[in-house]
């Protein structure tokens, strides 16, 4: 197998293609940390309903973002403890832009 080539398998049946630079210098996938929530919208942060410490369960509201003149309410998506808190009303967040950090 010459080294730009890759070999892999769907459905138990196997190819085989060439590597280009582009994908060969491409950021790897990792598994993202659940723990680490990030923004999924760009906008600013209207209000936080969660203190340091607080005790948080799946579907309790975490914030508020207003993105294109309309008010989200972000909601959690696993049970935890909320260790850091990152943002606060007023500030702007980007897409991916870390927000809270649970233990």
């Amino acid at each position: 197998m010459n080294e730009n080539n890759i070999k892999f398998v769907i459905d138990d049946v196997e190819y085989e293609t060439n590597s280009i630079k582009s994908f060969d210098k491409r950021k790897k996938w990792t598994q993202p940390d659940d723990r680490r929530i990030k923004s999924i919208i760009p906008g600013t942060i209207v209000e936080v309903f969660v203190n340091n410490g607080d005790e948080v369960n799946e579907g309790d509201a975490m914030l508020v973002i207003e993105a294109m003149k309309m008010n989200n309410q972000i909601k959690f998506e696993r049970n935890g403890i909320v260790d850091k808190i990152l943002v606060k009303p007023g500030d702007i967040v980007s897409r991916g832009h870390e927000m809270i950090i649970l233990k």
